[in-house]
C-alpha cells in the first residue's frame, strides 16, 4: 500500500522584488494568500522567516502522521487474515491528519500574509503590498521621501504640481519653468523693468514738443525730419 502524497509542502518564487505563495488551498480559501508584495530585502527576509516557520510547522506535522500511520499497519499485521479491515481506517485516520496539516499551512500562510504582518507591511489593496516607509502606487510602491501624483511616484526631489511631478516652483497647481518664482497663485512671467520715461517737455506755453523743437500752442506735430525741421500744422488730416 503506498503512502498518500503530503501536499502541505509550500514554496515561494522571486521575479524581482514580487512574491506569489504556490499553495492552491491558500489561495481557494485564504484572500491575502493572492497578494503579491514588493517588499525591500529587510522585509522580504521578514517575509520569507514567516514563510519558514510554517513550513516546518507542516512538516512536523507531516511526520508525526506519517510515524502514526506507519505504526497503526505495524499493529494491523499482528491480526493476520483481518489486517485489510484494520489498515483500511487507519490509512483514513493518516488521510485526514494529512488534510489537517494542510489546513494549519494555509491558515498560517495566510497570516503572514494579512495587512500589516511580515508579508504585507503596508496594505494598498487586495494583490498588492509595500514596505515598511513606502508609499502605494498604480503600479507599485514609492520609496520614502518621494511624492506620489496622480498614481505615479515622482523622481526624487519633485514635488506634486496639480496631477504632474514638478521639479521647479508650483505656483497654483501649474509647474513653473526652472528659475520662476511665484507671483500670487501664478507663475511670475519675465520682468522688462520699468517703461522707459516718455520724452521731456521743454516747451513753454503749451505747445507741442516735435523732435528736439517745438511747436507753437494750438499746432501739432506731424513730423519732424534733420533736413525740413519740425512739420507743425493745425490739423495732421490731409
Amino acid at each position: 500500500m503506498n503512502i498518500p502524497a503530503f501536499t502541505a509542502e509550500s514554496s515561494l518564487y522571486r521575479t524581482n522584488t514580487r512574491y506569489h505563495s504556490s499553495v492552491a488551498e491558500l489561495r481557494d480559501a485564504i484572500p491575502a494568500g493572492s497578494v503579491v508584495a514588493a517588499l525591500n530585502y529587510d522585509d522580504t527576509a521578514n517575509c520569507e522567516a514567516c514563510e519558514n516557520k510554517c513550513n516546518d510547522q507542516a512538516f512536523d506535522c507531516n511526520a508525526v502522521a506519517t510515524l502514526t500511520w506507519t505504526l497503526g499497519l505495524a499493529g494491523c499485521a499482528i491480526f493476520g487474515p483481518f489486517a485489510p479491515a484494520c489498515a483500511v481506517p487507519v490509512t483514513a485516520a493518516y488521510a485526514l491528519a494529512v488534510g489537517v496539516c494542510t489546513a494549519k499551512l494555509a491558515a498560517c500562510t495566510g497570516i503572514c500574509y494579512l495587512p500589516g504582518n511580515r508579508c504585507c507591511p503596508v496594505f494598498c489593496e487586495l494583490g498588492h503590498c509595500c514596505s515598511h516607509g513606502e508609499t502605494c502606487t498604480t503600479h507599485g510602491c514609492c520609496p520614502p521621501g518621494q511624492a506620489v501624483c496622480n498614481g505615479e511616484c515622482c523622481p526624487e526631489g519633485y514635488n506634486c504640481c496639480g496631477d504632474i511631478c514638478c521639479p521647479n516652483n508650483c505656483c497654483g497647481g501649474t509647474c513653473c519653468d526652472a528659475g520662476v518664482p511665484c507671483c500670487g497663485d501664478k507663475c511670475c512671467g519675465f520682468d522688462p523693468g520699468p517703461p522707459p520715461p516718455p520724452p521731456p517737455n521743454n516747451c513753454i506755453f503749451g505747445g507741442a514738443p516735435c523732435g528736439p523743437k517745438c511747436c507753437p500752442p494750438g499746432l501739432q506735430c506731424c513730423s519732424y525730419s534733420p533736413e525740413f525741421g519740425a512739420d507743425c500744422r493745425t490739423s495732421c488730416i490731409h
